[in-house]
């Protein structure tokens, strides 16, 4: 299997900023590619509810890509 590196703003704990997505959770330096959960960076005090925003931000990454895709 081959693998391509891409060039995104990361953190020292290798999750994406949340510059490198846009409101869809889209990479902006590769379209198509959505992220949710832990690929995401936020610094939060989620606590138990860490599953409740990997389940809210995959949600917002599936509508942007329903979207993504009807627009292409």
């Amino acid at each position: 299997m081959k693998y391509t590196c891409i060039r995104i703003p990361c953190r020292p704990v290798a999750s994406l900023a949340f510059e490198a997505v846009d409101v869809r959770l889209m990479l902006r330096e590769v379209p198509g590619v959505f992220c949710a959960g832990e690929m995401l960076d936020w610094e939060a005090p989620t606590g138990g509810y860490l599953l409740t925003a990997c389940f809210a931000s995959g949600r917002v990454a599936g509508a942007g890509a329903v979207e993504w895709l009807k627009f292409r």
